[in-house]
């Protein structure tokens, strides 16, 4: 075992690189779109995501905004239309597909609760709720197709890990849900 040793800066080998100039940060804020209802989305991408333990599996999805939100300027009062074609995400609990009851065992996944969001995204999209499947064709017919969604905000949570308990970070987010037919 070696003994413990001081290490002076002339010891310590680093990179000299030229300084940034940042500036003032107060400014600075979280971008994030509006609340808003009945907002028409086009899907562009599906696929399924699996979760980080393998317990869960959902729809990874990119929903592009198809007639933009109407927003009103706060400067000159005016109603301004904004994001069209701007990408939303939903969450991965938005539209979750399947739980492995073995690790899953909670009431909230044994009366299937978990599936609310992808049942009411099948309705918009006018899929059959007898015999859902989702393979690499329910996932290509999904490309193009029309729905209504709502965006919402949810405040952003981290896990402690000393207390195994969640906690805000003051950020938000936008979630995506109460999906409908288009019309």
């Amino acid at each position: 075992q070696q003994p413990e040793r001081s290490i002076t800066m002339d010891e310590v080998e680093f990179d000299v690189r030229d300084e940034v100039i940042v500036g003032d940060l107060t400014a600075v804020r979280q971008e994030i779109m509006p609340v808003a209802q009945n907002v028409k989305v086009r899907i562009v991408k599906a696929t399924v995501q699996t979760s980080e333990d393998k317990a869960l599996k959902s729809l990874k999805m990119e929903l592009k905004i198809v007639d933009g939100i109407s927003v009103t300027n706060h400067d000159t009062g005016e109603v301004e239309i904004k994001y069209q074609n701007k990408s939303l995400f939903p969450g991965f609990m938005d539209v979750c597909i399947w739980a492995d009851s073995s690790v899953k065992n909670s009431n909230w996944y044994k009366n299937k609760q978990h599936l609310l969001g992808f049942k009411q995204f099948c309705q918009a999209i006018g899929v059959e709720l007898k015999d859902v499947k989702v393979n690499d064709t329910f996932l290509a017919e999904l490309f193009g197709k029309e729905l209504l969604v709502s965006i919402r905000h949810e405040e952003e949570s981290i896990l402690n890990l000393e207390t195994n308990k969640r906690e805000k970070t003051g950020s938000l987010r936008e979630r995506i849900g109460s999906f409908r037919k288009s019309e």
